[in-house]
């Protein structure tokens, strides 16, 4: 249903074909009731983005064609955890990706207030009830679903072919090309002309409810998150209804897989104490360091993932990465724990050359913060074992003792081991969780996995919902209904 609200604009740069836009379609226009904002629907051709960005996918592939088996096998399985979780209807499509340009065209037949249920009409087409998109078939039945205005006149349309006029054409086009200059790399975006930002995806949706709050309040846009008088912690979907609790009875054990070569991994880390802080005495978090090269090129990755990324992506994932230092951050002010603030510094050097300092870590549990802060806040060359020993010794540790030990063959082989654990564990990148649960005071032997690996520190919310009882297979509590009850 489109938007009738008059507060501040975004703009939904979007298609039809990635499954992961339907998967969270629903919240679209519940966050826009929320903030009182004007939603836009921009139909937006995403292979079009790909050739205008040279992406290595091409124009008419999808994202995951680049990907290693690993990677690809990680990704599927996230889907359909996805899909379970949410409760959500989804039938695979006979052929994907499927061709999406009529129906884009088509969704610009229509007026702004149409385009809203038209686009619903069209995902339920695609990836409910498996229908080819391009057929004139399916584009008239979902002309008909939506009950659009003078729903006769633009089927007679779409039978005359004259649904794709040079109008909608240019209108698809523009949109495209306007995306891009925006520094979208695929879809969705979500651009707030009050503050000129393009956010990607729908896992950034806070960000967008978060500026959107912030510009409500009067405060300005990305500066304010804290102050938007609402948890930040809110906006981001969680199923489960006890969400900081670990279950009566039992004991859980987060496994956390890193490298400190990862700014990715790094961003997770700093949220560590918060999650034991929240859960209690009854969640451990078991550090696992390895060597992530190693694994990368065990499983065919490239040994820097961005430098294989279009420059779009590229410039956009430092954006990306910037504005979750500053989600942490203000979510760290608004909880007011006294967690340190992060002061994120882009390594000069990189990648960070990280056997020295993963095995100190190994040796010395309690140097992994020294170590992570001197890679990615004091952008010190962590390669330089007289700049390992300095940042040790300054942060009180033997320095030389601990350098001494690393070298030993009993943690480098300990190294090795862990990063051939973690390709036997089906590992793509950093960081990863893994959940364990078991009955309170039983042995070692008797923790058992709760659902999938976890991977990126934005997923954070499968993470908490995993420790708090979620067994990883079924509908938790559907954040579906939860998104829809607050319209």
């Amino acid at each position: 249903m489109q938007s009738n609200n008059k507060g501040h604009v975004v703009e939904f740069h979007y298609d039809v074909s990635p499954l992961h836009l339907y998967l969270h379609q629903h919240r679209i226009e519940a966050l826009a009731a929320r903030t009182n904002a004007r939603l836009i629907y921009r139909p937006t051709l995403l292979g079009a983005i790909y050739r205008l960005t040279e992406a290595p996918q091409g124009a008419a592939g999808s994202a995951s064609d680049v990907f290693n088996s690993t990677k690809k096998a990680v990704t599927s399985r996230a889907l359909e955890r996805t899909i379970a979780r949410h409760g959500i209807p989804y039938t695979e499509p006979p052929q994907h990706p499927m061709k999406t340009t009529a129906a884009l065209r088509l969704l610009y037949c229509v007026s702004e207030e149409d385009r809203g249920r038209l686009t619903q009409a069209l995902f339920t087409a695609y990836w409910v009830q498996g229908r080819k998109i391009g057929e004139q078939a399916v584009l008239i039945a979902a002309v008909r679903d939506a009950a659009v205005a003078h729903a006769q006149a633009v089927i007679e349309a779409i039978e005359n072919g004259q649904f794709e006029t040079q109008r909608e054409r240019r209108m698809l086009e523009d949109a495209t090309n306007q995306a891009v200059e925006r520094g979208a790399p695929g879809v969705p975006g979500f651009w707030i002309p009050d503050v000129k930002r393009l956010f990607w995806g729908q896992d950034r949706m806070h960000f967008v409810e978060a500026t959107l709050r912030a510009l409500n309040a009067g405060l300005g846009g990305l500066e304010a998150w804290e102050r938007i008088g609402a948890p930040l912690r809110s906006l981001v979907p969680r199923c489960l209804a006890k969400q900081d609790c670990v279950p009566d009875g039992e004991e859980v054990k987060v496994e956390f897989w890193f490298d400190f070569s990862s700014p990715w991994a790094f961003l997770g880390w700093t949220q560590l104490e918060a999650l034991r802080r929240r859960f209690g005495t009854r969640l451990s978090i078991d550090m696992k360091p390895f060597l992530l090269g190693i694994l990368f090129r065990e499983i065919g990755a490239p040994d820097a993932p961005m430098t294989a990324y279009s420059k779009q992506k590229r410039n956009y994932s430092m954006l990306d990465h910037g504005d979750w230092v500053r989600w942490w951050n203000a979510v760290g002010a608004q909880e007011k724990e006294g967690d340190r603030q992060i002061s994120f510094h882009w390594a000069d050097k990189f990648p960070i050359r990280t056997p020295t300092v993963l095995r100190v870590s190994l040796v010395e549990p309690g140097t992994t913060g020294v170590l992570y802060r001197a890679c990615w806040e004091r952008n010190m060359d962590m390669s330089v074992d007289d700049v390992v020993r300095q940042v040790l010794t300054e942060a009180g540790f033997d320095g030389n003792a601990l350098l001494a030990k690393s070298n030993e063959p009993k943690y480098k082989a300990e190294l090795r081991a862990r990063t051939k654990e973690a390709k036997d564990a089906g590992l793509c990148g950093v960081p990863t969780y893994r959940i364990f649960r078991r009955k309170a005071g039983q042995d070692d032997d008797a923790w058992k996995q709760a659902g999938d690996l976890v991977w990126g520190q934005d997923e954070m919310g499968v993470v908490e919902d995993l420790i708090a009882g979620w067994d990883g297979s079924g509908v938790a509590e559907s954040s579906v209904t939860q998104e829809r009850s607050r319209l």
